[in-house]
């Protein structure tokens, strides 16, 4: 039933294209897209479609931005409702070890942790919560998350793509 679904769901971003990646990462980044698997649509939409080296890279663009968008969705319903009000999301299951792992990462290391964890699977768009928790300033916390997640979402493509044409 799961691979029918990421089936479908790739099928639908290679029929309807970048505005499909976008809504996908845009889902993925605000914690209720996590079953679609990043690390394969990336490359394999890349390949799907014979993307040349200026279309990867607005393809890239297009993740990174959406994926971003996701997350400062994340971030104002923490900014809104607290801890309590990701808690409580339907469809959004995160454990309470998670958040507070999160939380002490923001209060020790602030915007530079966003940094990092956008490159840690099942920690990306989770320090989200304590940023909009305190508030933090929206502008550094868009460079911190675009930053890494364009690096993050390039080394995915790059790896994937690269090893895909050395083998075949």
């Amino acid at each position: 039933m799961f691979d029918a679904f990421v089936d479908a769901a790739f099928a639908l971003l290679v029929y309807v294209g970048l505005p499909a990646l976008f809504v996908f990462l845009v889902l993925k980044g605000a914690l209720i897209g996590k079953p679609l698997p990043t690390s394969i649509f990336l490359p394999g939409y890349v390949l799907a479609i014979g993307a040349d080296r200026t279309e990867t890279a607005l393809i890239v663009f297009v993740s990174a931005t959406g994926y971003v968008a996701g997350q400062l969705v994340v971030y104002s319903a923490a900014r809104r409702s607290g801890r309590s009000g990701i808690e409580s999301a339907p469809r959004v299951s995160v454990s309470e070890e998670r958040l507070d792992q999160v939380e002490d990462l923001f209060d020790r290391y602030g915007g530079p942790a966003v940094f990092v964890t956008n490159f840690v699977p099942y920690l990306r768009g989770l320090i989200f919560v304590p940023a909009g928790i305190a508030k933090y300033p929206v502008l550094p916390l868009v460079f911190y998350a675009f930053t890494s997640t364009f690096i993050y979402h390039v080394a995915i493509v790059a790896i994937a793509v690269g090893a895909f044409r050395a083998v075949f």
